[in-house]
């Protein structure tokens, strides 16, 4: 038989402190949300922090989890097996990498960016959301039995708003507009960012292709265009798609890591940077074969000062008394961030009765950077089957923020 020789030791980037801190705060908003429901109404979530300046992976949390120790025994029982492989929630997947979800309203910091590099709108552009827009059909445009009704969260409207305060109020009717124009008789014409120009700034941000993280199997997510659609279903694209494109809805999909990804890239002004979970590579004697260095993607091309205004608006998100995200604060450090509420009716849902006539379920998402003048730390919770992202996302967010900043205070002033 050969000699034995020693193998080659891997240094993550991983904090184990927070990679624990994370997955037991994220594991108890689970069992609150079943507790609190009094049935199972989610087993999984997704938990990822990074450095957004050198794309070091700080946390990774991907739940329901398992022992993998079952597999390095020589026996397995076939009712285990069974148990991990009939899983709806399955645990065998790593959440972050391996599985896509509808991002929702954190999307919006790209049609927000793209907008404003494109001229669709300045800082002055208001947009007035009477909480629900109604579009004609194209074909039967005087028939209002034809027509589509397109919603905001808030049923009442927001009122006149801005792009700060459509991000800080997370306001549907104003991307909608922003995605797809408004174009209606008697009222004001608004020209949008169209489809094509929407799928260019979100494959700019990192969506519809893997992220290139150092870890396998990682799954592209998907960013829809009018060509794919005619194909997919023999239907033509129409503007209620881009509607709901422009808001994180419809037909596109993202993981966890790509919608990080994107918040961090506007974390760091602009720069996508690649996400990466190993340190160092070193040999049996100590020294290192390969270290760790950041690699960044691309420079998104929106210019600084544009992207300084989105992130004026995800400030405002954390920070106005009116934010979606306000529960997130963490005492003496300034967070931004994204709320998200992203509606879906997957196979699971179908099979657990959520999907029904004036009902759909929604996933819970939060993504965030701190301290927001120069961050140290981006982070993106999500919660299958959470309900509102305020709600179910940013508490565990904000613990976590919490119990970082108090072992890694802000540097001083």
């Amino acid at each position: 038989a050969d000699p034995i020789v020693a193998g080659q030791n891997v240094q993550l980037t991983i904090d184990l402190d927070l990679q624990q801190f994370a997955q037991q705060t994220l594991q108890d908003e689970i069992d609150f949300l079943n507790n609190y429901a009094g049935r199972t109404v989610t087993q999984q979530g997704v938990v990822v922090a990074m450095n957004p300046k050198t794309g070091e992976v700080l946390a990774m949390v991907s739940l329901p989890t398992y022992d993998n120790n079952i597999f390095s025994s020589s026996y397995i029982s076939q009712s285990v097996l069974d148990q991990l492989q009939n899983d709806p929630y399955r645990p065998q997947l790593n959440h972050a990498i391996q599985s896509v979800y509808p991002p929702g309203s954190t999307f919006k910091i790209v049609p927000a960016s793209a907008a404003l590099q494109e001229d669709v709108l300045t800082t002055k552009t208001t947009i007035y959301d009477p909480g629900a827009i109604v579009i004609p059909n194209q074909y039967f445009p005087d028939d209002p039995r034809q027509a589509q009704t397109f919603v905001c969260w808030l049923r009442s409207g927001h009122g006149d708003e801005n792009i700060v305060q459509a991000l800080a109020h997370s306001c549907d009717v104003f991307f909608y507009q922003v995605a797809g124009g408004y174009h209606v008789k008697g009222q004001p014409e608004f020209e949008g960012l169209n489809v094509d120009r929407l799928g260019k700034y979100a494959q700019l941000f990192g969506f519809g292709t893997p992220t290139g993280i150092d870890l396998i199997g990682e799954t592209a997510g998907f960013v829809p265009d009018p060509v794919w659609k005619r194909r997919a279903t023999g239907e033509n694209w129409s503007l209620g798609d881009t509607y709901n494109f422009g808001i994180g809805q419809g037909y596109l999909t993202a993981t966890p890591l790509q919608v990080l990804n994107s918040m961090a890239a506007l974390a760091n002004d602009g720069i996508l940077i690649k996400a990466q979970v190993v340190k160092a590579i070193t040999a049996v004697d100590g020294h290192a074969i390969k270290t760790f260095s950041p690699l960044p993607i691309r420079k998104i091309p929106v210019n600084f000062e544009n992207i300084q205004i989105v992130q004026q608006g995800v400030e405002a998100v954390v920070n106005w008394p009116d934010g979606t995200a306000i529960k997130a604060q963490v005492p003496g450090v300034k967070i931004a961030g994204k709320t998200g509420t992203a509606e879906y009716c997957d196979d699971l849902a179908q099979k657990n009765g959520e999907c029904y006539r004036g009902h759909v379920p929604s996933h819970a998402w939060f993504t965030a950077y701190a301290p927001a003048d120069d961050p140290t730390i981006a982070i993106v919770v999500f919660v299958y089957n959470g309900g509102e992202g305020s709600r179910a996302a940013v508490p565990v967010a904000q613990k976590i923020l919490q119990h970082w900043f108090e072992l890694h205070p802000p540097a001083g002033p």
